[in-house]
């Protein structure tokens, strides 16, 4: 049996269990839920896209089965078919001709051991024109929003298309009534804050906000999930291409028309607000961890350099309003180039870095 058919078995059966584990009804027994897609990711980036694609469609069996269709078909989207393709991207490099009959997981570790392919007889100004170059991390940034962008998009379309009156926030108003409303958990929580408050407003904004508060976190686990695998198949020498430089990534130019537009469209009153504004959200995620690229960049020469970043790491995650101006950083890093000047700065004289 090939190995990356047991792989990509067990890493699918793993996932589905992480993923199971967010009907416990506990916050802290729901934590592994956030980690489901780290064994599609170690099974893609360690053997391949197709055990990648194997342990999407495995998750998805077993969750359909022992759970329901709805949480095969969301782990099959979010937990599989995202990291598979994000695998697969991962592993493109500019394959020397030599290696393009082998499969795209064999070129990759070939490429990873240096081994090489040539003529003996090849000048050395042909071997580094042979030189490996893997598939840029900023791309993978920037695929990994238009997959959650596109998510959002048919999601806004369908309930559209279902004719739900206010589109993807009204089908969210109405699935969120019943707990949130009738069952009175906004005012319970309410009265336990000592606020007052109009819980049919509160519905509405969590209507809002859910779907780009939803497509943040997950773009943003799993990102972390892909890099978390890369760092545990590095470790273990297993994976296919080596660790990137996060600290060196560049977004393409169009990405900023792209967020421009979304923001228009958060502008226009109806059913297009909401969906353009977690758009925003999902295209805004590309520039952040750009800004956390300049903001390492920075502080390599500053003495207490892990405080600070320990700062800009954690405080997104307990408080959400640092996002905000780190990716601004990042919006700005293009006309500011920062981590260019500070590379100069921080290089003798003379020998100033790229």
């Amino acid at each position: 049996m090939p190995p990356y058919l047991v792989i990509g078995v067990g890493a699918g059966i793993a996932g589905a269990i992480l993923f199971l584990t967010g009907g416990f009804g506990s916050p802290l027994l729901g934590i592994p839920l956030f980690f489901a897609a780290l064994p599609v990711f170690l099974a893609g980036l360690g053997w391949g896209a197709v055990a990648a694609g194997i342990a999407a469609l495995t998750g998805f069996l077993i969750l359909t089965t022992a759970s329901s269709f709805s949480a095969g078909i969301v782990f099959l989207v979010a937990d599989g078919l995202a990291p598979a393709w994000l695998s697969y991207l991962a592993l493109l490099h500019n394959a020397p001709e030599a290696k393009k009959q082998l499969t795209p997981a064999e070129q990759a570790r070939l490429a990873r051991k240096s081994v090489d392919l040539h003529p003996q007889e090849e000048s050395a100004e042909d071997d580094t024109a042979h030189e490996t170059e893997w598939y840029p991390p900023g791309a993978l940034i920037v695929w990994t929003a238009f997959v959650g962008a596109s998510v959002l998009v048919v999601a806004g379309l369908s309930t559209m298309l279902m004719g739900v009156d206010g589109g993807l926030e009204g089908s969210l108003h109405l699935l969120l009534a019943d707990e949130l409303l009738e069952g009175r958990a906004i005012e319970s929580s309410l009265q336990e804050m000592g606020l007052s408050a109009d819980p049919e407003r509160i519905l509405d904004l969590t209507a809002l906000a859910l779907p780009a508060f939803g497509i943040l976190v997950w773009s943003l686990i799993t990102l972390g999930s892909m890099w978390l695998a890369q760092f545990i198949l590095v470790r273990a020498d297993q994976n296919l291409r080596p660790m990137p430089d996060l600290a060196q990534i560049e977004l393409p130019g169009f990405l900023m028309g792209l967020l421009g537009g979304a923001l228009v469209l958060s502008f226009i009153p109806g059913s297009v607000a909401p969906l353009g504004g977690a758009i925003t959200i999902a295209l805004f995620v590309p520039y952040f961890l750009l800004g956390l690229a300049v903001i390492h960049a920075i502080s390599r020469g500053l003495a207490a350099r892990i405080a600070v970043l320990a700062v800009f790491y954690v405080l997104p995650i307990t408080t959400g309003w640092l996002i905000v101006p780190v990716g601004l950083v990042g919006l700005l890093e293009p006309w500011t180039q920062l981590r260019t000047r500070f590379a100069r700065a921080e290089a003798p004289l003379g020998e100033e870095k790229d």
